[in-house]
């Protein structure tokens, strides 16, 4: 079980090594999680995707057509790339119906 630190403002100073780069464990405990809001039918063969971007932050929307074992998996592919911004934002992205399934998950980094 791990202990508790006895000084809690120390560990701000520490720095966590990430894979983009270092963050100080402030930033880190502020990263945010991806999350999709919505997938709505839309006219025709189509669907709309919705989610909120958090300013600083890049995403990357993504879906796969694999399912194996249970687990979506194989290759994803892009399929929406928001850079970051200094503003909030709300995104509806557009794919289509056409294929028998399709798993996107949301991708996000600083």
């Amino acid at each position: 079980m791990p202990r508790k630190p006895k000084n809690p403002r120390l560990l701000l100073g520490l720095l966590v090594l990430c894979g983009v780069g270092l963050l100080t464990l402030a930033d880190y405990a502020r990263a945010v999680t991806p999350k999709i809001d919505k997938i709505e039918p839309y006219v025709g063969n189509q669907v709309l995707i919705h989610f909120d971007a958090e300013a600083n932050y890049n995403y990357v929307l993504q879906y796969t057509e694999t399912f194996t074992n249970g687990v979506p998996g194989g290759t994803w592919t892009n399929l929406f790339v928001a850079d970051k911004s200094i503003f909030f934002q709300h995104y509806i992205v557009n794919d289509t119906k056409a294929r028998k399934q399709r798993f996107y998950r949301l991708v996000v980094f600083p």
